[in-house]
């Protein structure tokens, strides 16, 4: 059941990415046909039209790649979360029950510790 999901996780990541990549290019080409329009109507200013499509289109791609990366930090730090609750999980699986309360009491404190600071 995991493999089935972490297919169509893998999947959705790709159309998301792919989708994202369509908007943007089709975001910058309207631009910059917008901006080669005028450009042709108006030569003198030509420089000032330029640099003002030149400007929207880095603002485009930035946004995009700023909000893409952040996304991919997220997901990292959630899948680091997963794998070390995985890993906790295992250990607790072979604590002595004689010793469980105990060791749940002292996994509670150093849980609402890394939490505050």
């Amino acid at each position: 059941m995991a493999q089935a999901d972490d297919k169509s996780e893998s999947f959705a990541d790709r159309i998301k990415l792919i989708g994202g990549l369509v908007a943007v290019a089709i975001g910058v080409l309207a631009v910059a046909v917008i901006a080669l329009f005028a450009i042709c109507k108006d030569h003198e200013d030509a420089g000032t039209i330029a640099s003002a499509a030149g400007g929207v289109i880095a603002s485009i791609v930035g946004a995009y790649f700023g909000v893409k990366i952040g996304s991919d930090q997220t997901k990292n730090a959630q899948d680091g979360l997963k794998q070390e609750a995985a890993k906790a999980q295992a250990f607790a699986a072979h604590i002595a029950p004689a010793d469980a309360d105990r060791i749940l009491e002292k996994a509670q404190t150093f849980a609402e510790k890394a939490v505050r600071s």
